[in-house]
């Protein structure tokens, strides 16, 4: 009988250890919707701070950062920019002033951390990325 037990021990342990990994690989399972979407940090250099009204975000190493998707949320010198929800690791910002005109645009990298623990992101949203631009 302890030998029957310690095979029904064993294989319990194993079939939670199948689920388990399964889990990781299935964006349904293991990858909590926490609410939000991707978003961009970008801290905009002092020089600029003040005459920057709006800044862009594409995600994609040839993407084009569009005015019309800009936002004007800023604390500080950090401007959080919402994205699609995406883990690519190339973008491009850019700066606009208060008439709409373009005062910087350049690619970035993009390192993505999960929301609620600080990680490297293992799932599609709920991540961030900061970009410093000096």
């Amino acid at each position: 009988m302890g030998n029957r037990r310690g095979t029904l021990v064993t294989a319990t342990i194993g079939i939670g250890l199948v689920l388990a990994l399964a889990g990781c690989s299935s964006p349904g399972s293991a990858c909590a919707d926490y609410g939000q979407g991707n978003t961009v940090d970008v801290v905009v250099p002092d020089h600029l701070a003040t005459a920057v009204e709006s800044v862009a975000v594409c995600v994609g190493a040839d993407c084009t950062p569009e005015r019309e998707s800009a936002t004007s949320e800023v604390d500080g010198t950090t401007w959080t920019v919402p994205v699609e929800q995406t883990q690519d690791e190339r973008g491009r910002v850019a700066l606009f002033d208060a008439h709409g005109a373009q005062l910087d645009e350049r690619g970035v990298d993009l390192a993505w951390t999960d929301y609620g623990f600080g990680a490297p992101l293992q799932c599609r949203g709920s991540g961030v990325a900061e970009v410093r631009l000096d």
